[in-house]
């Protein structure tokens, strides 16, 4: 994937990282962040989105169901300029295609894995929904809101998420949180600012949650002919 799409490295890598040490000033919009996060474990099935906003189309896109039993079903479709990889893995095989070579596992193979409720894929966990406590500077964020919309906007210290990403080029990280006017997650938008061949640049992706606990079937997205009606809007 591209350099710049740092956000799911912060999503993925943030979820042990909630807990603040020592004293901290409040942090606004805390409640409705860890409230959507709690909401979207809970959930057997759902689709994720993540948009480029400059361009409106979806570069990766993650849809999830667990069965009676709370084996994971999933899919994966991520695209960049130069990358394509897809992926789908029913808890008993996985089919991969990267870049166009196709790869099939088993369970009976030793690098296989299967997700389930106690095991999730990564982007099933809380961590999708980001919220790193310890490096959000309370002075620099803020939550508005009216009878229709609540808007949580936490400003990052690039420093201390060198933590969890080292990337010495990351100059700015800001997160929005968009709820509803009773608290119910809508969406939520990373703004990455970037040092690229020493020139500032701004990358923004927005992230979906759709069809909560409504997908009826996870499809085989690495068979070319079930990717009707889930694949139109990735590059």
């Amino acid at each position: 994937m591209l350099k710049r799409f740092v956000l799911v490295i912060f999503a993925v890598l943030s979820v042990s990282l909630l807990a603040s040490c020592g004293e901290q000033l409040p942090i606004p919009g805390e409640e409705y962040i860890l409230a959507a996060r709690e909401e979207y474990v809970s959930l057997d099935s759902a689709r994720v989105d993540v948009r480029n906003d400059d361009t409106g189309v979806s570069e990766q896109i993650f849809i999830f169901k667990y069965d009676e039993k709370g084996l994971m079903s999933y899919s994966y479709i991520g695209s960049s300029e130069d990358t394509y990889l897809a992926q789908y893995n029913n808890g008993y095989e996985q089919f991969t295609n990267e870049n166009g070579e196709i790869t099939m596992l088993s369970v009976s193979d030793p690098s296989f894995t299967a997700y389930s409720k106690d095991v999730p894929y990564p982007y099933a966990t809380e961590g999708l929904i980001l919220y790193y406590k310890d490096a959000v500077i309370p002075e620099e964020s803020f939550i508005a809101s009216n009878e229709d919309a609540i808007e949580v906007c936490h400003v990052y210290d690039v420093e201390k998420l060198r933590k969890v990403n080292n990337d010495e080029n990351i100059t700015g990280f800001t997160v929005k949180y968009y709820f509803d006017g009773e608290g119910e997650f809508l969406f939520m938008q990373e703004i990455t600012d970037m040092l690229v061949d020493g020139e500032e640049k701004t990358y923004s992706y927005s992230i979906y949650i759709t069809e909560r606990n409504s997908v009826e079937k996870v499809v085989n997205v690495v068979d070319s002919s079930a990717l009707e009606g889930i694949e139109d809007d990735v590059i």
